[in-house]
C-alpha cells in the first residue's frame, strides 16, 4: 500500500480491500440521502453524518485518504488525468447500494449520484463562507480524504496532523478566498517539528541525520507556506529562515559584476543570489534523476531566427516543462558574470555567481517560499523584482523538478509581465505551463513529490492568470473567452465592462441566477440524463455561489444593491461572508456607521483574513467613539498588512484615547459580541498585531498605567511612518505624541519632518506670505523643546531628552530647517533667541531677538501698530524691553570661550530701531504720555 502511494498508483490503492470499509460508509449514507427524493427536492449528502471506520488498520486507512488527496491534486494541479471516476469507486466498493446498470444506457445509470455528488462535495467543501471553485475535477476526492484524515485524529500515528493540514492546505486552495488554517492544526505541526528536530539531533549516523533534517526541513517549510496564505507573513518568515537553517541551506543576497546586454562593453553591478546547499550531491541521489541532456544556457546558442521568443530544443531537459528562450534584440538571455578572485569578507564567496552548484531540490523550494515572501512583505517597486528574480534565476538554473521547475517558471513569467521587452515571452510561457498539464511526459510521483512544498497554482487559477495577462496588453476578447471558459463570471462581467458592454454583463449574471444560462458541468449533466430527466432530483447552485452571484448582481445594479445583497445573505443561510462585507461597505458609504459596524463583524467572524473589512470596521468605531473596539479592529488589520500605515496610525489615535481599565479587554472585546450573537466559535483569536499591550501582563487586577497606551501609541506611530514616510500627518501626529511620552528628541524630528514636506508640497519660499506658518509649525511644542533645554538635566551626563543632551537636536532644528524657510516670522525668532541665552551665544541671542521685533511688532507691514493704541503700546514696550537687553548684554563674549563682544555697534542698532518706530508712529501716538518713554530712551541711546 504505503509503496503504490509513493510512486502514484492512486487508482489501485482505492480498490484496495483496506479501503472497502471506508467507502461503503459514504456509498451507505449517498444511497439513503437519494433514495426516494422527487425531482423537485434538493439533494445534499451530509457527508458529515458518516462515520469512517479506521480503527483495524489505521495505515493502511492514511495510505487511502492520501492516495484520494493526491489524486484530487493530481486531476486539477498537476496532471495527468486519472481513469477513476467517484461512482465507479463507490458502485466498486458497494455495489448492493446501487441498481445494477443497464447495458443498453450505461452513461445514463449513474448520472443522478454524479451530479448530486459533486454538488453536495461542493457544498460539504465550502468553508467560513467561501465557496469552493465549481469547476474543479472529482472534488469527492478531496472530501474522502477530509473524512478519513479527521477520522484518525485519535490513532496513534505521529503524521496524521501534517496530513491533516497538507490536506487543508489543498482544501483553502480551492475557495474561491483564502481563509486561515486552524490555529490548533498549525500548533500540532509544530510540536512535530520540535520531535523532528531531536530525531535528527540524535541520529546516529550522517545518512539518518540528513533524513531527519530533510524532513524536519520540509515540515518547517509547508507550515511557513501555511501561515503566508493566511497573511501572518512575519511568522512565515521566520519558519522559512528556520527551515533554510534546519537543512543546512546558506544563502545570501550579493552584487557581483555583470552584462545584462549585449551591446554592453563595461560591466556593471548586478544583484545576484549566492546559495549553497549542505550535502546537495548526497541528496540528489535520492530524488528523480534530472536529465543528462541539461546544458546551461551561455554553452548553447540559439538557432532561432528574428526576434521573437521560442522554445529552443537544444536547450530542453527531457521530463521538465518546456523553457521559452527570450531571444531579444537587447536583453542577454541570463546575466553574464565577470569571473573574479575570492573575496574572504563574504561567507559564499568562493562560488562563481555564473556557474553556481545545483542545490538540493528541498532548498530550491525554500528559495521560491522565499521570493513569494518579499513579493509579500515589501512595496511594489523595482528593486522589489530585482530581489526576487534574483532568487528564482537561481533556481530555475538547474531543473531537477517538474513541479519545482514548474514553480520558477510561472514566478519568472510574473515578474516579467510588467517589462515591454519581456512580456512576449512572459505570456507565451504561461500558456506552454498550462498546455504540459494533461500530457505524460514526466512520473505522478515526481510531480507530486514537491507539491506540498510549493505554492503552484491550480490548472483553473493558471487560465485565470493567463486571462488577467491578456487583459494587461490589451487583448481584451482572448480574456473574455478565457473567463468564460473557466466560469469566472466576475471577471467576465468586468471584461464586458471594459468593452462597454455593462448591460450583457447584468444580463449575463441575472440568466445564471434565473437558469437560463447553464454552466458546464450541469449542462453535461443533463446531457447525460436526458432520457431519465423525471428520475432526477433537483440540484442548483451551492449556496455560497448562488449568494456570490446575487453579490455580484448587486454590484452591477446599485439602485438595487441592498436588495440584492440581503437576498445574497439570505441565500447563503446567513454564511457569506461576501454578502456581510457588501452590506457593510453600502451602510458605511450612507455614513450609517452603527448598521456598517453590524454587518462587517459579521463579514469577519465568518472569514477574518480580509484588511479592509477590518479597517472600516475600525472606521466605523471611530466615527461612533467606540474606540475600544476601533483600537481591536485596527490591531487585526495590521496583524494582516504590517504594511498598512494608515491603520497603524489609526491604532495609535485609538490608544490614546483609551482608558487604563480598557486595557485587558482588547483582545477580547471583538470576541464576546461575537460569542453572544450566534454562540460561534471565533476564528480571529489568532491573529496578533505585533504590539503587545501587556507584554507582563498577569492575571491580577491591577491596570496598566496611563503612560503604557501613550507609548503603544508612539509604538504604532513608528511602524506608521516606515509605509507612510511622506505623510505630515503622521508625523505632526507622532511629534505630538513623542512630547507626550517624554521622547523630545523624536519630537524635534517629527518637527522637522513636518515643516519639510509641507514646504515643499506648497513650494513654499521665505516671502511668502500667504502661507500661514503656525499651521506648519506647532509652536506650544517649539517652546516645550526649548524649555527642556532650558531646564536643568536630573542627571546630567545620561540625559537625552533633555538640558545638554537635547541641545544640539534643537539646535540644528532653527538652524537647518525653521530660519531658512521661516525668517521673517517673530515667535520663532524669539524662541531661538531664548535657546540661544541659556547656551551663553549672545551674539545669536542678541540678533535672534532684533530680528523677531524687525519681523513683529516692529515690521513695516503692521498697520495696525499705527492705528491701535493697545498695539502701539505694546510695540513700544517690546522695544524697550529690547534696548535694555541690548544695554546689558550687548558687551558679553559672543559665545563661550570668545573674546569679542556679542555686539559691539549696539548703541546705533538700537537707536535706529527707536528713530524708526518714532518716525512710523509720530503722527497718531505723539500726544501719548507714554511717548516721553521713547524720548528718554533715545537721549540714554545718545550718551
Amino acid at each position: 500500500m504505503c509503496r503504490k502511494v509513493v510512486v502514484g498508483e492512486f487508482s489501485d490503492v482505492l480498490k484496495s480491500r483496506a479501503a472497502r470499509p471506508l467507502f461503503e460508509a459514504i456509498a451507505k449514507v449517498v444511497h439513503t440521502t437519494v433514495q426516494g427524493k422527487t425531482s423537485s427536492e434538493q439533494v445534499i449528502i451530509p457527508f458529515s453524518a458518516v462515520h469512517i471506520p479506521v480503527s483495524e488498520s489505521p495505515l493502511d486507512s492514511l495510505c487511502v485518504a492520501i492516495a484520494a488527496l493526491h489524486g484530487f491534486v493530481q486531476l486539477n494541479w498537476t496532471g495527468p488525468d486519472m481513469p477513476l471516476h467517484p461512482m465507479e469507486l463507490l458502485r466498486y466498493h458497494a455495489p448492493q447500494h446501487f441498481k445494477q446498470r443497464d447495458v443498453h444506457d450505461e452513461d445514463n445509470s449513474d448520472a443522478v449520484y454524479a451530479r448530486v455528488l459533486h454538488v453536495s462535495s461542493l457544498e460539504y467543501l465550502t468553508w467560513q463562507g467561501e465557496p469552493a471553485y465549481h469547476l474543479c475535477q472529482s472534488p469527492f476526492f478531496l472530501v474522502v480524504a477530509l473524512l478519513i484524515l479527521d477520522a484518525l485524529q485519535t490513532s496513534s500515528l505521529v503524521t496524521v496532523p501534517w496530513w491533516r493540514m497538507r490536506a487543508r492546505s489543498v482544501h483553502i486552495r480551492i475557495l474561491d478566498e483564502p481563509v486561515a488554517c486552524e490555529e490548533a492544526l498549525q500548533e500540532a505541526v509544530m510540536a512535530m517539528t520540535h520531535a523532528l528536530t531531536q530525531r535528527s539531533q540524535q541520529a546516529s549516523t550522517d545518512t539518518e541525520q540528513r533524513a531527519w533534517a530533510h524532513l524536519h526541513a520540509r515540515a518547517l517549510l509547508e507550515l511557513a507556506l501555511a501561515r503566508q496564505r493566511a497573511g501572518q507573513d512575519r511568522l512565515a518568515s521566520e519558519g522559512l529562515v528556520e527551515a533554510a537553517k534546519a537543512h543546512g541551506l546558506e544563502y545570501e543576497l550579493s552584487g557581483a559584476l555583470g552584462k545584462r546586454t549585449k551591446w554592453q562593453k563595461q560591466d556593471k553591478t548586478q544583484l545576484v543570489l549566492l546559495a549553497e546547499s549542505r550535502e546537495a550531491g548526497a541528496e540528489r541521489a535520492e530524488e528523480d534523476e534530472a536529465s543528462t541532456s541539461y546544458k546551461h544556457g551561455h554553452e548553447t546558442s540559439s538557432d532561432a531566427s528574428g526576434w521573437q521568443a521560442s522554445i529552443d530544443p537544444s536547450k530542453q531537459v527531457d521530463h521538465q516543462p518546456a523553457t521559452y528562450s527570450l531571444n531579444d534584440d537587447t536583453l542577454l538571455e541570463q546575466t553574464q558574470f565577470t569571473q573574479t578572485g575570492p573575496d574572504t569578507g563574504r561567507r559564499l564567496s568562493h562560488l562563481d555567481p555564473g556557474n553556481q552548484p545545483p542545490l538540493a531540490v528541498i532548498d530550491q523550494c525554500i528559495l521560491l517560499a522565499l521570493c513569494l515572501n518579499i513579493h509579500n512583505t515589501q512595496p511594489s517597486h523595482g528593486l522589489t523584482s530585482e530581489q526576487m528574480s534574483a532568487f528564482v534565476e537561481r533556481v530555475i538554473q538547474h531543473p531537477l523538478n517538474w513541479s519545482v521547475h514548474t514553480m520558477s517558471l510561472l514566478l519568472r513569467s510574473r515578474l516579467e509581465a510588467s517589462r515591454t521587452r519581456t512580456v512576449e515571452r512572459s505570456t507565451l510561457q504561461l500558456q506552454a505551463l498550462i498546455d504540459q498539464m494533461p500530457t505524460n511526459d514526466s512520473s505522478v510521483r515526481e510531480r507530486l513529490r514537491f507539491f506540498h512544498a510549493l505554492e503552484l497554482p491550480a490548472k483553473w487559477a493558471m487560465q485565470s492568470e493567463l486571462a488577467h495577462r491578456y487583459v494587461s496588453i490589451g487583448v481584451l476578447r482572448s480574456a473574455l473567452e478565457t473567463f468564460e471558459r473557466v466560469e469566472m463570471w466576475e471577471n467576465v462581467v468586468q471584461c464586458l465592462g471594459l468593452l462597454g458592454r455593462q448591460q450583457e454583463g447584468i444580463e449575463v449574471v441575472r440568466d445564471l441566477l434565473e437558469g437560463r444560462k447553464t454552466e458546464a458541468e450541469a449542462q453535461l449533466q443533463a446531457k447525460r440524463i436526458a432520457t431519465s430527466v423525471s428520475r432526477v432530483p433537483h440540484t442548483r447552485f451551492a449556496r455560497a455561489r448562488e449568494a456570490k452571484l446575487w453579490c455580484l448582481l448587486g454590484d452591477l445594479e446599485p439602485m438595487h444593491a441592498e436588495m440584492h445583497y440581503l437576498r445574497a445573505w439570505d441565500v447563503s443561510e446567513r454564511s457569506s461572508a461576501r454578502a456581510a462585507r457588501s452590506l457593510g461597505g453600502y451602510h458605511f458609504a450612507l455614513h450609517a456607521y452603527e448598521q456598517a459596524s453590524v454587518w462587517l463583524r459579521r463579514a469577519v467572524r465568518i472569514n477574518a483574513l480580509y484588511t479592509r473589512s477590518w479597517f472600516m470596521l475600525g472606521c466605523c468605531y471611530m466615527r461612533l467613539e467606540h474606540w475600544l473596539e476601533a483600537a481591536a479592529a485596527f490591531r487585526k488589520c495590521t496583524a494582516l498588512e504590517e504594511e498598512d500605515g494608515e491603520s497603524w496610525n489609526n491604532l495609535a489615535s485609538c490608544y490614546m484615547r483609551l482608558h487604563q481599565s480598557h486595557v485587558r479587554r482588547l483582545d477580547t472585546v471583538l470576541e464576546q459580541d461575537v460569542d453572544e450573537e450566534d454562540g460561534a466559535e471565533s476564528v480571529v483569536s489568532g491573529t496578533d498585531s505585533g504590539v503587545d499591550v501587556m507584554s507582563q501582563e498577569t492575571h491580577t487586577e491591577t491596570t496598566a498605567p496611563a503612560l503604557e497606551l501613550r507609548l503603544l501609541a508612539h509604538r504604532a506611530l513608528g511602524v506608521s511612518l516606515k509605509f507612510q514616510f511622506e505623510s505630515w500627518r503622521v508625523w505632526a501626529n507622532y511629534m505630538i505624541v513623542s512630547v507626550d511620552v517624554g521622547m523630545l528628541r523624536e519630537a524635534a524630528r517629527a518637527l522637522a519632518r513636518v515643516v519639510e514636506i509641507r514646504t515643499r508640497e506648497k513650494s513654499f519660499s521665505a516671502s511668502d506670505k500667504a502661507v500661514n506658518v503656525h499651521d506648519m509649525v506647532d509652536m506650544g511644542v517649539l517652546n516645550k523643546l526649548v524649555d527642556a533645554v532650558i531646564r536643568p538635566a536630573n542627571v546630567e551626563e545620561e540625559a537625552t531628552q533633555e538640558g545638554a543632551g537635547l541641545r544640539p537636536t534643537v539646535e540644528r532644528l532653527f538652524e537647518q530647517t525653521l530660519l531658512p524657510r521661516f525668517s521673517t516670522d517673530a515667535p520663532i525668532w524669539q524662541s531661538y533667541a531664548r535657546l540661544t541665552f541659556a547656551s551663553g551665544h549672545y551674539r545669536k541671542m542678541l540678533d535672534a531677538r532684533v530680528q523677531a521685533f524687525q519681523c513683529g511688532l516692529g515690521a513695516a507691514d503692521r498697520l495696525d501698530v499705527v492705528t491701535a493704541k493697545d498695539v502701539w503700546l505694546l510695540a513700544k514696550d517690546e522695544l524697550l524691553e529690547l534696548c535694555d537687553v541690548l544695554s546689558n548684554l550687548a558687551t558679553r563674549p559672543a559665545e563661550p570661550g570668545s573674546d569679542e563682544e556679542a555686539m559691539p555697534d549696539w548703541r546705533f542698532r538700537a537707536r535706529t530701531l527707536v528713530r524708526a518706530f518714532m518716525s512710523r508712529t509720530r503722527d497718531s501716538f505723539e500726544d501719548e504720555p507714554a511717548w516721553e518713554e521713547l524720548v528718554a530712551c533715545l537721549e540714554e541711546l545718545k550718551r
